[in-house]
């Protein structure tokens, strides 16, 4: 028996092992729609939905709504993560090379590996306390390769790409008639799609994600959005029940009842705020971010990362993260926590910070806000 060399050189992507009794900020999973998840479970689920096949067709037409495309512009996937291996290993071939402005969700570097494609790494750079994509080398990277993958906003430095480069990024990729992926798993934070613009674009491939704003990263539902020729593609590859029942359901109700989701995201936007106020008052760098989390600077000899595991509250240390060549260095990467989480979190940061004065002056504050 015999593996195909390039899986037998590609490393293993493992999923963490997680105490789930701890405060869990490490995977940016959406805190706030406790009660409102709670009420779809008492309320819409019933047993034919665990014992009954799967039907899209009701799912597909309100996603087109939302997406303002066509149902047979829509291919749903068990997770972004399958969105990610369908599109990869449908348009690229061994040897193929493929521009990958990074640092990016590192499943694209496994899915790359595994089907033996090569990425063309493009750094971000670091200009003051903001990471800023350099066009001109993607451009000019792109010239000698057969496509290009970006996330944006990007994960994990949680930075948009400017309208205008995403511009200029599309019609580079349409003028040499290559493939652009461009991940949007965040987009519901930045509310700028290049969909509004480019979703006529045969070459563009977006994938998202219900996992972020819409809060069902347990339920594992991603989609693809393209035009219908090249869906009728990636269908070839993907099963046809791939996305479980309850995951359709979830996905139906959220999206009916879209002014839950935005009463959420307000909260979480006030929330993040907070944080970073009392970060800045406590000597403690933090990167903004049009993400639901952020990335803070441990830069006091991991003192912050021992706070927070000393408060039990799992957050994700960036400092090894592949191909960011030292961006993130000492950099933890948090996502914004609930309210009832939120006292004990910003004594975390107090506990890990660099001023004992402010310290001392933002624990009152943090008092007064939660009150």
């Amino acid at each position: 028996m015999k593996f195909h060399g390039h899986i037998l050189r590609s490393g293993l992507w493992k999923a963490p092992e997680r105490d789930l009794s701890s405060m869990l900020l490490d995977l940016n999973e959406n805190q706030f729609l406790h009660e409102f998840l709670a009420r779809f479970i008492a309320t819409e689920l019933k047993p034919g939905d665990l014992f009954t096949y799967p039907n899209y067709q009701m799912l597909l037409s309100e996603l087109a709504k939302y997406c303002k495309v066509s149902t047979d512009s829509l291919l749903l996937t068990n997770g972004a993560d399958q969105a990610i291996d369908l599109v990869i290993r449908s348009l690229f071939s061994p040897g193929d090379r493929v521009v990958v402005p990074s640092p990016v969700f590192s499943f694209y570097y496994q899915m790359l590996d595994v089907n033996g494609v090569v990425p063309v790494i493009v750094g971000f750079e670091k200009q003051v306390q903001r990471f800023v994509l350099p066009t001109d080398a993607v451009l000019e990277s792109l010239r000698t390769c057969q496509g290009l993958i970006l996330c944006n906003p990007n994960n994990p430095l949680g930075v948009r790409t400017d309208p205008e480069q995403l511009k200029a990024l599309v019609e580079a990729c349409v003028r040499q008639d290559k493939p652009m992926i461009v991940d949007e798993c965040y987009f519901e934070y930045l509310q700028h799609s290049c969909l509004d613009a480019f979703s006529a674009v045969r070459q563009l491939f977006v994938i998202r994600s219900f996992s972020k704003y819409f809060g069902l990263a347990g339920l594992r539902l991603g989609y693809v959005v393209t035009r219908p020729e090249s869906i009728r593609e990636l269908m070839k590859v993907r099963g046809p029940w791939d996305v479980n029942h309850v995951a359709v359901k979830a996905a139906l109700f959220c999206l009916r009842n879209r002014d839950a989701m935005q009463q959420a995201h307000d909260k979480l936007a006030q929330i993040k705020r907070e944080i970073i106020e009392v970060c800045r008052a406590n000597a403690i760098v933090v990167y903004e971010s049009d993400t639901n989390f952020l990335l803070l600077q441990d830069q006091y000899d991991g003192r912050l990362a021992n706070a927070f595991a000393q408060a039990k509250i799992r957050v994700s240390d960036c400092s090894q993260y592949p191909h960011s060549f030292g961006l993130l260095h000492n950099m933890l990467r948090v996502a914004v926590p609930a309210s009832a989480d939120l006292k004990k979190f910003l004594k975390a940061i107090l506990l890990g910070g660099g001023s004992a004065a402010a310290s001392v002056a933002c624990l009152r504050s943090v008092e007064v806000i939660l009150k």
